[in-house]
C-alpha cells in the first residue's frame, strides 16, 4: 500500500483522533496484510521498512507532546501511543523475519552465478566443443572452443544446426557428420545416448561425437527427461594417430615375430638336417675307414701275392732259363778248350735260343705288370688287345668287345684306371661268374665316356650292392677307383641273371687326353 497520508504536518499541529485513527488503521491492514503474505516476497521487507519508518516520526510527535494519555482511539483501544508502538514492533519482527530470507536469497543467486560463470569458464577452458541443443537439434548454447576451431563466434552458432555449426560450408547431401546427428537425435528423444566418429582424409582428421541426452529432475525420476542434448565433440585425431601407429607396430611386430619363428623354424631345420647330414657323413667315414683298413689289408696282400707271382715268375721261368744259358755257355767253353769234344757251335745255338726264351719270359712278366700297350697306343688300344689276349686265354667265354672311343678321346687322368677296371671286371667273370659271354662296352658320347662290362653268369648276392660287403671280388678296388677319378660307378645284379657294371666319367674341355 503506498503511503499517501504525509507526515509533514506533525511538527505544525496535533495530530487529529480521526487521523491518527486513519494511520494506525492503514498501519495494521498493511501489517496484517504483510504477515499473511508469501515469506518469499521480496517487496514484504521494503514495506515493513518504510511504515517503521512513518510510524516513529508520529510516536515521537505524540510523546513530545504529551497528548497520548487523553487521546484514545474511540473503540476502546490501548492509547495511541501504545498501539504505534506495537505497529512499530510488528514491522520490525516482519522485517528481521524477511530479511534474512532475502540475504540468503540473493546469496544463492549470486553463488548460483557464480557457478554459472565458473562452468562457463570451465567449459570455455575445455579442448572439445560443448553445445546445448534443443529437440530439433538447433545450438541453445555453446562453449568458446568454437573460435578457437575457427567456426565464429559464440553468438553466431546460436540457432544453427550443429551440422550447419561443424560444416558450414558442406553441400553433400552424403555428409556423415549430417547423417550421423540425423541418426542420434532421434534416439536421444528417447533416452538413447549415442557416439560417432567422423575422419575427414583431406585434412586428416578426426572428430568424436558424443551426444547425451538431459534429465529432469535426479535419478529417481529418471522417466522425465528434457527434450534437450548435449553434444560433445573432440578432435581424436592424434589419439586415433597414435593408435594407428601403434597398430601398425604391432603388426610389423607380429610380422617380425612370424619371420623371426619362421627363420628359426628353417633354421632348426637346417640344423636337423645338418645333425643327419653329419651323423650319415660319420657313418660314410666309419664305412671309409672300414674300407680303407680292408683296402689296405687288402693292397698288402695283393702286393705280397703280386711279389710272389713275380718270383714264383722269375724262379721258374727267367732263372732256370738262365741256369740253364749258364750250363750251356759253361759246356761251350769246355768244348772250346778240348776240340776233341766236338764244334761248340750247337751248343751256342742252343744258348742263344734259350736267351730268347728267357726274354720272351721277361716280356710276358713286364706285359702283366704294365701293358707297354697301354703307355704307347693308348687306352682303348689295349683295352681292346686285352679283350683278345682273354678270349685266347679263356675259349669258353665268348668275349664282345665294343670299343668305339678313340684314344684321343679318353683324358690321361682315366686311361690306367679304365685298363685296371675292365682287368679286374673280366677277370671277375672268369673267376666267379660262370658266365658263357661277356660284353665289353667303352663309348664316347660328347662329355661322357663310359665303360660297361656284363655278363650272363650266376649274378651276385644282394649285398653286392654294398662293395664294403663283399671280400675278394675286387669290386671295391673298381669302385674307389672310379670315385678316385670322379667317375660315377653303378652296379646292377640279379641272382640268375648276370651282373653289369657301368662307369661313367665327365670329361671337362681342359683335360689332357691320352692319345
Amino acid at each position: 500500500m503506498a503511503l499517501g497520508i504525509a507526515s509533514a504536518g506533525l511538527g505544525k499541529a496535533a495530530i487529529t483522533p480521526a487521523e491518527l485513527s486513519e494511520i494506525l488503521a492503514e498501519a495494521s491492514a498493511e501489517l496484517a496484510l504483510s504477515a499473511s503474505d508469501d515469506v518469499h516476497s521480496a517487496k514484504d521487507p521494503a514495506g515493513a521498512a518504510q511504515w517503521i519508518a512513518r510510524l516513529v516520526p508520529v510516536w515521537r510527535e505524540l510523546a513530545s507532546r504529551g497528548q497520548l494519555s487523553s487521546i484514545q482511539d474511540g473503540g476502546g483501544a490501548p492509547p495511541a501511543l501504545d498501539r504505534v508502538l506495537d505497529l512499530i514492533d510488528g514491522f520490525l519482527a516482519l522485517f528481521a523475519a524477511r530479511v534474512p530470507q532475502a540475504v540468503r536469497d540473493h546469496e544463492r543467486q549470486a553463488a548460483i552465478e557464480k557457478a554459472k560463470h565458473e562452468w562457463e569458464f570451465t567449459a570455455d577452458a575445455l579442448t572439445a566443443i560443448v553445445c546445448l541443443l534443443n529437440s530439433d537439434g538447433l545450438v541453445l548454447r555453446a562453449n568458446r572452443v568454437v573460435e578457437h576451431w575457427g567456426l565464429g563466434s559464440v553468438v553466431d552458432v546460436i540457432g544453427k544446426s550443429a551440422h550447419a555449426m561443424l560444416h558450414p560450408d558442406c553441400t553433400s547431401p552424403n555428409c556423415a557428420v549430417a547423417r550421423g546427428l540425423q541418426t542420434a537425435l532421434p534416439k536421444l528423444r528417447g533416452g538413447e545416448p549415442q557416439e560417432f566418429e567422423f575422419y575427414s582424409p583431406a585434412i586428416d582428421q578426426t572428430l568424436q561425437f558424443t551426444l547425451r541426452p538431459m534429465r529432469a529432475g535426479d535419478d529417481m525420476n529418471a522417466g522425465m527427461r528434457d527434450a534437450r542434448s548435449v553434444l560433445v565433440v573432440t578432435d581424436v585425431s592424434a589419439l586415433r594417430r597414435v593408435q594407428k601407429a601403434l597398430e601398425n607396430v604391432n603388426l610389423n611386430l607380429e610380422s617380425r615375430v612370424r619371420l623371426r619363428t619362421r627363420e628359426l623354424n628353417e633354421s632348426n631345420r637346417d640344423l636337423r638336417n645338418e645333425v643327419v647330414r653329419r651323423e650319415h657323413a660319420e657313418h660314410e667315414l666309419r664305412a671309409s675307414r672300414n674300407n680303407l683298413a680292408l683296402l689296405s689289408e687288402q693292397l698288402i696282400q695283393a702286393q705280397e701275392g703280386e711279389r710272389r707271382r713275380i718270383a714264383l715268375e722269375l724262379h721258374d721261368s727267367v732263372g732256370q732259363s738262365l741256369s740253364a744259358i749258364k750250363y750251356t755257355l759253361e759246356r761251350a767253353i769246355i768244348m772250346i778248350q778240348r776240340p776233341d769234344l766236338g764244334s761248340p757251335e750247337g751248343v751256342l745255338a742252343l744258348a742263344v735260343q734259350r736267351i730268347h726264351e728267357t726274354a720272351d719270359g721277361i716280356r710276358a712278366i713286364s706285359m702283366n705288370l704294365r701293358p707297354q700297350m697301354l703307355d704307347n697306343l693308348g687306352a682303348a688300344s689295349a683295352t681292346s688287345w686285352f679283350c683278345r689276349d682273354f678270349a685266347e686265354i679263356y675259349p669258353t667265354i665268348g668275349v664282345c668287345a665294343r670299343i668305339t672311343a678313340k684314344n684321343a678321346e679318353i683324358p690321361k687322368r682315366v686311361a690306367t684306371h679304365l685298363f685296371r677296371c675292365v682287368q679286374e671286371l673280366l677277370n671277375n667273370v672268369a673267376k666267379h661268374a660262370r658266365a658263357k659271354s661277356a660284353l665289353v662296352l667303352l663309348e664316347r658320347e660328347g662329355p661322357l665316356l663310359s665303360l660297361e662290362v656284363r655278363d650272363d653268369g650266376v649274378g651276385m648276392p644282394d649285398e653286392a650292392e654294398d662293395p664294403a660287403q663283399l671280400r675278394g671280388s675286387g669290386i671295391r678296388n673298381i669302385r674307389e677307383r672310379a670315385e678316385m677319378t670322379a667317375g660315377q660307378f653303378t652296379l646292377s645284379s640279379l641272382p640268375g641273371r648276370g651282373t653289369s657294371v657301368r662307369i661313367v666319367w665327365q670329361v671337362a674341355p681342359d683335360d689332357a687326353m691320352d692319345g
